[in-house]
């Protein structure tokens, strides 16, 4: 099962136009920021795409968490900004384990970062598709094999 996470795309359709064209996946989870950017392509997605909406999207109609089931594995996607992740992540830490999550997924500061933590919850944050901090581009994939066993990874967009 590969997941592809995408955050923070800021009206960047061209980098958004490209990962979604040319990377293969089961299911395409946004992060937030310039939601109507991903529902451009929302026909082409159907049923495969999962949206938050991030401090950027306004009072639109979309959720600010979601707890998915996908392949065995709770995943908890949020932008961030509701947890304070700019400065610093124990909130949604916390909020992850409360829900009982495998793997959390996150934007807002537009950098890219991924780790495991001794509890066993796989965080990412795919940094950003549109605007990234640190002038990288980027989004991220997870990986969840026929034996449950996950991988996230980050990708850069030259």
């Amino acid at each position: 099962m590969k997941i592809l996470v995408i955050s923070d795309s800021h009206k960047n359709l061209i980098n958004l136009k490209k990962v979604l064209n040319e990377v293969e996946c089961d299911f395409v989870l946004f992060l937030g920021d310039y939601v109507m950017d991903i529902m451009n392509f929302s026909k082409q997605l159907k049923d495969k795409l999962f949206v938050v909406k991030g401090n950027c999207d306004g009072d639109i109609n979309f959720d600010d968490d979601l707890l998915l089931d996908i392949a065995g594995k709770k995943i908890f996607m949020t932008h961030g900004h509701k947890y304070g992740v700019k400065m610093g992540m124990k909130n949604l830490f916390a909020k992850a384990t409360e829900l009982q999550a495998d793997i959390a997924v996150f934007g807002h500061t537009h950098i890219a970062f991924q780790t495991q933590l001794e509890n066993g919850l796989i965080v990412l944050n795919p940094g950003s598709i549109g605007k990234g901090m640190l002038k990288n581009n980027t989004f991220g994939m997870l990986i969840i094999d026929d034996e449950g066993i996950v991988t996230s990874k980050i990708y850069q967009i030259y």
